[in-house]
């Protein structure tokens, strides 16, 4: 028998009436979160080394700075985009987090996150790291892909403390130039508070800083090769992870939005130092992870930060690392 809106409404009255739920009212409310989440981190084994994504926060804006981040696209393009990966929020939405290498010989950060001064939700770095069973006190370098607030800032908050006292900080002699070079102040897209902040985290350091050349598979520590990736900043690059005959490639913003920019690798990003060189560099990198299968990570790529690039058509596809327990 077929029951009408009319005698469904009649009957949740009736029911109402009588003192009992209907079972198509309104559930309650899921009960409240109890207390924070806890520091996040992933570890892996990559040959004989130990790598280890660790969660600082994550960055978010809205609507209105896709064009300024994206200036080639087009709005229609960015919808169905989203909508394929299950997008939920509107706007830029993308998570910070660095990594923690332990080559047997060194114990080695690549980026270490930003802070709450720059960005609300940053600054969960130290955090991770203590809870993953490491103190800052034994981290003896820090690589930077570039120096910029999310990937530099958690060297130093106050541009006094030494957050790892003990590290030496590496970084391309190109990248180095370009923010502590007065010269150089007017290239810079985002501005005055970006140069002073840079200047901040890598202030306290002095003499433990090392520049070095941009040269294709320079060995930066044992084990760890750099990959030059210029025009985000000129001297951005990635840092190569060899042991066992076996790679992983770190990057730092090759891409900031994975569903976007692996799909449209040839976009341009409004805040690249040089445009058309953070494309080529882009297509590069990502051509040569889809060519090897070579397992990949980066600062803003989705937790828990690991994975691999596949073809797609004219662009290409994140496949994410399945997590293993065992």
């Amino acid at each position: 028998m077929l029951i009408n809106r009319r005698h469904a409404l009649l009957g949740a009255a009736a029911l109402g009436a009588l003192g009992i739920a209907h079972p198509l009212a309104a559930q309650p409310a899921p009960p409240p979160q109890r207390g924070a989440n806890p520091p996040r981190f992933l570890r892996i084994r990559h040959g004989d080394m130990e790598v280890t994504t660790l969660l600082d926060g994550a960055m978010a804006g809205g609507n209105a700075l896709i064009q300024n981040f994206f200036p080639d696209s087009r709005p229609e393009e960015i919808v169905p985009l989203r909508a394929r990966a299950f997008a939920i929020d509107t706007g830029l939405h993308q998570p910070v987090g660095a990594y923690l290498v332990h080559t047997g010989r060194n114990l080695v950060m690549i980026d270490c996150g930003g802070h709450s001064s720059f960005n609300p939700n940053t600054g969960g770095t130290l955090d991770a790291l203590r809870a993953a069973g490491y103190a800052p006190e034994q981290v003896d370098t820090v690589l930077l892909t570039h120096i910029h607030p999310e990937h530099a800032l958690g060297l130093s908050y106050d541009g006094s403390t030494r957050n790892f006292p003990n590290a030496e900080v590496v970084v391309t002699q190109i990248d180095h130039q370009f923010w502590t070079d007065p010269a150089m102040e007017s290239r810079v897209p985002q501005g005055q508070r970006f140069i002073e902040i840079g200047r901040r985290a890598i202030r306290p350091y002095g003499g433990r800083i090392r520049t070095v050349e941009m040269r294709q598979d320079l060995e930066v520590v044992p084990g760890i090769f750099l990959d030059p990736a210029p025009g985000h900043t000129p001297g951005h690059v990635s840092f190569r992870l060899t042991s066992q005959n076996q790679s992983m490639l770190i990057w730092g913003d090759i891409a900031h939005q994975i569903v976007i920019q692996l799909a449209r690798p040839r976009w341009r990003v409004g805040v690249d130092v040089d445009g058309a060189m953070g494309v080529e560099s882009r297509l590069r990198t990502l051509d040569m992870l889809a060519s090897t299968g070579m397992l990949m990570g980066g600062v803003h790529v989705p937790w828990p930060g690991f994975g691999r690039v596949i073809r797609d058509g004219e662009g290409f596809l994140y496949v994410p690392r399945p997590q293993q327990f065992a």
